[in-house]
């Protein structure tokens, strides 16, 4: 039987603040590594930043285009990105953060919802922007999507309440997913060799952070709470894995506590599923977190987390099952949960019960596919599929 031939695959212009390392940045190149096998076209627009996936991305075959923001009211990237899209022929625009769903929203501007449907992803519970009027200013840009992904529900429970008052009829909770292979098939010796190098003994327990030293994350906390652990448990090192702003004032603030020498500052690192291999507790102090794709990453590892029962992160760590949830800013409590996983068979228990979390609810495809089908959706015809060139 002959197959029918496909019509022309769906043109996709994804537009975000930035494409440096980080959760949304991250996602988004899953995304258009997907997008591209399946054969749609895609472009990504994003406003500042260093490039950092922005090889990546060509190597999947999608066109990236630098907007060269340099202030927030710059009206030189709204012109450049009004030309790609009245050059890309798209049949629909995907925005990721405030700052390029603005910016999206502008450039749409004349351009019917029908005619060009936008799409958000609502990375986290924040306000849309630090001005006057922000949330009139998120809502005028959110009534333009034809669709709202969150990634969690209290993304979702957030924009579409006190956040913004969006319409709930127009979200649907996507979580990010994360592959597992990578986590497990990590070899021993070079967990073995991290491990050496950060002065980690055999009999030490390491407590491991990753990300970016920025407020959100509330290192204080995590450094404070550490610094009553180690008091109390002496054969332990903390790891901290990232580089921001921060970074100075973290640093004198374990001098200060008394702790310098059971902290390994290992700066920003590649190599994230030897990394997570390489600790033993998995601790995020945020204050705030949409999801929390380190969350993941740590769980894919078989690591136990400890975390601070803020936004999303009860959705993604089972309290008693894969790690132990505290309050923020409670140094004492972030202490009792690292004393509590001293226990080398608790660690071995609740890590396996993370991986088998992360298979079961928070898979790539599984993402993927609800994407595609939110896709869909929006520009009301099946998302062709032709083999990517």
């Amino acid at each position: 039987m002959e197959k029918t031939r496909p019509s022309a695959a769906l043109r996709v212009l994804h537009v975000i603040t930035g494409i440096d390392r980080g959760g949304a940045e991250n996602h988004l190149c899953d995304l258009v590594r997907h997008q591209r096998a399946q054969g749609l076209g895609v472009t990504v627009a994003y406003l500042r930043g260093h490039s950092y996936w922005a090889a990546a991305l060509r190597g999947f075959g999608a066109e990236v285009h630098h907007l060269g923001l340099r202030f927030y009211g710059d009206l030189r990237p709204l012109v450049k990105l009004r030309r790609v899209i009245g050059s890309g022929h798209f049949d629909l625009v995907h925005a990721h953060l405030p700052p390029a769903e603005l910016y999206a929203r502008l450039a749409l501007l004349g351009i019917g919802a029908p005619a060009l449907p936008l799409l958000i992803t609502k990375h986290n519970e924040e306000r849309f922007a630090e001005v006057p009027g922000q949330r009139f200013l998120g809502r005028w840009v959110g009534r333009r999507a034809a669709r709202v992904i969150a990634i969690s529900e209290a993304v979702r429970r957030y924009m579409s309440g006190r956040g913004l008052g969006l319409d709930a009829a127009k979200f649907q909770t996507i979580y990010y997913g994360v592959d597992e292979a990578p986590f497990g098939g990590v070899p021993a010796g070079d967990v073995a060799a991290l491990r050496r190098a950060w002065g980690v003994a055999d009999d030490e327990v390491a407590v491991g952070f990753v990300g970016r030293l920025v407020p959100q994350k509330d290192i204080g906390t995590l450094l404070r709470g550490f610094a009553l652990f180690a008091g109390r448990c002496p054969q332990t090192r903390l790891i901290i894995v990232g580089a921001g702003p921060l970074d100075g004032v973290l640093r004198h603030r374990a001098e200060a506590l008394g702790i310098a020498r059971h902290v390994v500052w290992a700066g920003f690192r590649e190599d994230i599923a030897a990394v997570m291999r390489a600790f033993d507790v998995f601790a995020l102090t945020s204050v705030y977190e949409g999801l929390g794709l380190v969350l993941l990453e740590a769980m894919a590892a078989r690591r136990p987390v400890v975390a601070t029962r803020v936004g999303a992160i009860p959705e993604v760590v089972a309290e008693g099952e894969t790690g132990l949830l505290v309050g923020p800013g409670e140094p004492e409590a972030l202490a009792a949960a690292f004393g509590k996983l001293s226990d080398g068979a608790l660690r071995a228990r609740f890590g396996e019960a993370g991986r088998l979390r992360v298979l079961r609810e928070f898979t790539l495809e599984g993402m993927f596919q609800a994407t595609d089908e939110m896709y869909a959706q929006s520009v009301r015809r099946p998302i062709s599929r032709s083999p990517a060139s």
